[in-house]
Order: structure tokens, then sequence, then C-alpha cells
């Protein structure tokens, strides 16, 4: 059995999918070292894998004081010059750094897994040491789409960056290393659906193995309270509204808009707390208060099944869990990938994407009734939720992975993959 390490960055959302597929490699047989940083430990834990201290903080609470750097509806708070101070500082101090950490953790393993923002790290590893590694993502929209991650654009920041790539390459022993090409590996792996978006051209090396869908071991036993068992089993059903681990500017006026939008349609509204910090003391005035209910952390798979409609941000985790359960969307998408995948549900025709910024209780509640809660609609969402579940994600990779490990074990010397 192999030792693998397994390195990401990110949300919660960006790393949970990870330690799905490290639960998965370490059901085989396998030895898994996470590496993550510190706040993920306690979800690397409960998975049984060993958690290693790695990568820069990133809690609820740095979110929040930086909310409208999450927001690109709004200007840009930093100028390009201070964009490319602070990028050639990361290449100086803090990748350095990461290098001299991923050498200590993978002394012993026989492979590396980086998400998308660790191949360069993988790429640093395999010229140091020879040592295979496998780029992975599970973010569709960085291979799926040309305004994506094209090569051409990457090729261009690099060459930008070229000379101090070269100058950090040569005090750490790195010469010779192709800088500008760093993440092609033709062993890799797209931890997403081929039922939601396809990988264009110039990345179909990638393959495709279906979403990685985290587990917490907690969840076989849980069962909900019998205030939150009560407020869904009541008709008609409620909607679910969670931004997951993204921040908001206004979390009062975002939480009024859709508690009052909510009530024009006589729904009640289960409310995910997260990093916006929805809460109670946030409710708007002449509300029924009875009629909303917050929640934590919890068995999204549970919640989905019961809700008639997902009002999110459009993370493509939380996109993922929604059509596994056949639940319809409505996404308010605020930056990053989030644009991407609202195209996506909107051409799959299983649910409606919508301004947050510009929506009222009235608008919403159109959107809502006509373009997310009709029965065309969720027949359209639970056609594409029964392809989804046939396929086994973390399986499927597994599978790939161990396929490309005996492959390099069987030439008998260092494995170039």
């Amino acid at each position: 059995m192999a030792t693998i390490v397994i390195s990401g960055t990110g949300t919660h959302g960006d790393h949970l999918p990870y330690i799905a597929l490290g639960a998965a490699l370490r059901s085989r047989g396998h030895r898994v070292k996470m590496a993550f940083r510190k706040s993920m430990h306690s979800y690397v834990l409960k998975a049984g894998l060993e958690a290693i201290d790695y990568g820069q903080e990133l809690t609820a609470d740095q979110a929040r004081q930086d909310a409208k750097d999450w927001d690109h509806w709004e200007p840009p708070q930093t100028s390009f010059a201070d964009q490319a101070t602070s990028m050639e500082a990361f290449l100086r101090n803090d990748l350095p750094q990461l290098y001299h950490q991923a050498l200590a953790i993978c002394a012993d393993a026989d492979l590396f897994i980086g998400g998308l923002q660790r191949h360069i790290v993988g790429s640093m590893l395999h010229h140091k040491l020879g040592l295979p590694w496998v780029a992975a993502s599970v973010t569709p929209f960085f291979l799926c789409t040309d305004s994506g991650q094209p090569s051409s654009n990457q090729r261009a920041i690099r060459q930008f960056f070229l000379s101090v790539l070269e100058e950090v390459g040569q005090e750490l022993g790195l010469e010779g290393m192709n800088w500008l090409d760093y993440e092609h590996n033709d062993h890799a792996l797209l931890g997403s659906s081929q039922y939601f978006s396809q990988p264009t051209l110039e990345n179909t090396h990638y393959r495709q193995t279906g979403f990685w869908f985290y587990e917490d071991p907690a969840w076989k036993t849980w069962q909900p309270d019998p205030i939150l068992q009560a407020f869904v089993e009541q008709e008609p059903k409620p909607l679910f509204l969670s931004f997951s681990s993204i921040p908001v500017t206004n979390p009062r006026a975002v939480l009024e808009v859709h508690v009052r939008a909510a009530a024009k349609l006589g729904r009640r509204l289960l409310v995910h707390r997260g990093w916006a910090n929805f809460n109670e003391s946030l409710l708007p005035d002449a509300c029924d208060r009875q009629a909303v209910l917050f929640v934590d952390f919890m068995p999204q798979d549970w919640i989905l099944s019961h809700a008639a409609a997902f009002v999110n941000h459009g993370g493509v985790g939380s996109i993922a869990r929604s059509l596994r359960n056949d639940c319809p969307m409505l996404i308010e998408p605020l930056g990053n990938d989030q644009f991407f995948n609202a195209k996506r549900i909107l051409a799959l025709q299983v649910g409606a994407a919508a301004h947050p910024h510009k929506i009222t209780p009235d608008s919403l509640a159109k959107i809502l009734e006509n373009k997310v809660l009709s029965p065309s609609v969720k027949q359209k969402t639970q056609a594409l939720g029964a392809k989804m579940r046939t396929e086994n994600g973390a399986e499927n990779a597994c599978k790939l992975l161990e396929s490309w490990l005996s492959q390099s074990s069987d030439n008998d010397q260092i494995p170039t993959f």
C-alpha cells in the first residue's frame, strides 16, 4: 500500500472533497496524510486521516473582515500594482516556505496529490525528488470554460514573473525547472460530474470522476432534533438558504430579503448561519419568527431532501449536494467560479440565477415561484440527479490513482508519471 500526501487550499468547500478522497483511499489500505491549514484538522481527524499543518490560515472571522474582497460585484479593493507586489512577495517568501515544508512532509511519500494552487508545489517536488504527483481540481470552472484558466493566460502571468520564479528556483536548487508549464501533468483528476460540465479541449487530460462527497462519520447515526424535524415536515416544504463558507458585506439586508420573499410565498425558511453569520438578531421587524429556523453545519443531504429549493451562492460543492438530492436551486453568485456555476444551472434548466444586490422580496418571490419551484424544473432536477447518483467519484478516483501507482511501480525506476 502507498503513502499518499494530499494538499489543497481555499474555503471549507475546497477542502472537504479532498478529505472525502483521502477517506476513500484510507479505506482501501493506503496511508493518507492531509497537508491542510489548521482549522481544517478537525474534519481530517474525524475521517481517520493524518492532519499536518500546512498553508495559510483562513477563518470565518478573517473572511468577514475582508468581506468586500469576496464580492466581485464591488469595485476591486486593490490595484493591479498592489496585486503584483503581493504575488511577488508570495513567490519570494511564502513559496519557499511551502516548498521546504512539503519536502519534510513528503519524505516517505509515494505520491503527492495537489489541488489547483498546490500544482506548483507538486511540480517542484517532482523536479527535486522525482516524486510522482497528480494534478487535481474540484472546481470545474478552471478546466471547463475558456474564460476559466486557459493556458495562454497562465503562461502570460508566469512570463511576467518569470525572472522572480527563476531566481527563487535557483535559490532552492531547482535549476532547469519549467516554470511556464509547471502544472502540466498527464495524470490529472477532476472531481466533478460529467453531467454538470465538460473540460475544454486543452484540459481533456483531466480524468473526470464524478464529485467527491464528504461524509462526516457522525452523520451515520445523526438524527434531527424535534424542532428541526417538525419544521421541515410541515407543508409546504421550506426553502433552504446557505452561503456556506462565504461572507457577505451586509448579512442583515441579505437575510431580510429572503425572509420576506419566503413569507410572500407562504413558505418557511431554514437558514444556515455559515460564514455570513446569519442569526436571529438580524431578523427584520414584523416578521414571523416561527417561520425562520437557523442551523449550523449538519448533513446537507438530509436538509436538501426535505427542502423545496436551495438558495445559495453558487459554490460547486453546494450545487453538487443539491443536484444529488433532486433539489432545484436559485444561485446568487458573488465571485470566482460562482458565475460559471450559475450559468451551468441555467443551461441545465435545474434552477435560476439572480443578481444578489438587485433582488427585492417581490422579485425574489417571483423568480422562485416561476423559475425554481415549478414542476418542470423539479422534473429536470430529478433526471439530472438520477444520472449523477450513478457516479461514485471518490471510488473512481481511487481506481485511477491505484492504476497510475501500479504503472510506476512496474517500471521499477523513479516514476516520471
